[in-house]
């Protein structure tokens, strides 16, 4: 993005506008330019943190709701570029809490080039906790975590992104349908897109997931993943694993399952909960192994896994 006073001909003018809501926090906020300015009714919002695909999704969403054009009079709007200020724009907002407004206008967008003419920026001291201003919390890197696998090979635990989404959809069609039947409690022909979506663009508040991720040729391979999701109370979470059926017996599912035990606890939850079916001794096994209390409830047809967190904290 440059900042300069002069522009070229025929560019279209953007205006992007960063204000604090009392409830969700910091909103990011783009439309077209203009003297008068109706958020509400001008322009299409969203939360940071952006990556590039929401980030994206937030230019789309505001030509499809024809709050931006999709070209100028002489050029067609970067989206790729207008996306990646975007996201800029929320790294800007998430590392520095001070900054209480911002408003860039006019943005001049031209071919690949963004030209700001006028930036606002109001600033304020600031000695809170800088993830709870946020309605999304950010990616925690915090928690990522290299692990040796029992053949050798190592492999990245670290929390799931929205950008997994195609890695994760290779991943299931490694599952055998057993498993996912195990896992799912139902014949499952195809995941949607909106499914998948909800796999990986998820709260860290209230929900975490880890996958396993091996690096191979300059790409990623999932290879396992857990997941857990909190109640409203932040007291009992539901928890699932899933590990490709062709790397059993590396000892994934336990080392993922340690890591989200730890999580939780770690989170102040009290109880790790899940279901599974009898014939699932795999499963069953290593829930007694790491501790869970195993209920089986051969009329329902399913096995009752209960984790006291607390008793895990005092050991």
């Amino acid at each position: 993005m440059l900042v300069q006073s002069m522009a070229n001909r025929g560019a279209q003018e953007l205006r992007v506008v960063v204000e604090h809501d009392p409830v969700f926090g910091p909103l990011i906020m783009l439309g077209e330019g203009g003297v008068e300015w109706r958020p509400e009714e001008q322009a299409v919002v969203a939360l940071p943190p952006l990556n590039m695909n929401l980030a994206r999704y937030l230019v789309i969403q505001g030509i499809k709701q024809r709050k931006i054009r999709a070209r100028s009079a002489l050029r067609p709007l970067d989206i790729v570029g207008l996306s990646q200020l975007l996201v800029q724009v929320s790294n800007l907002i998430v590392d520095c809490p001070e900054i209480q407004r911002l408003d860039i206008h006019p943005l001049l967008a031209s071919a690949s080039e963004f030209t700001a003419l006028d930036v606002t920026l109001d600033i304020a001291p600031f000695d809170g906790d800088n993830e709870s201003r946020l309605a999304v919390r950010p990616y925690p890197h915090q928690l990522e975590e290299w692990v040796e696998m029992k053949n050798g090979d190592r492999c990245l635990f670290r929390p799931i992104l929205p950008e997994d989404e195609p890695q994760l959809r290779q991943f299931i069609a490694q599952v055998t349908k057993e498993d996912l039947y195990y896992r799912y409690f139902s014949e499952i022909n195809e995941f949607t897109h909106e499914d998948l979506a909800n796999m990986t663009q998820i709260d860290y508040d209230r929900e975490m997931a880890f996958v396993a991720v091996r690096r191979m040729d300059n790409a990623e391979e999932i290879l396992g993943v857990t997941r857990a999701i909190s109640d409203p109370d932040n007291v009992d979470a539901e928890f699932a694993v899933l590990v490709r059926s062709d790397l059993k017996g590396l000892g994934l599912g336990r080392r993922l399952m340690e890591k989200l035990i730890a999580y939780t606890r770690d989170h102040g939850l009290k109880r790790l909960n899940g279901i599974t079916m009898p014939n699932n001794r795999g499963m069953v096994a290593l829930a007694r192994k790491l501790g869970f209390q195993v209920d089986i409830q051969l009329d329902e047809g399913i096995v009752g896994l209960t984790l006291n967190l607390a008793k895990c904290d005092e050991s």
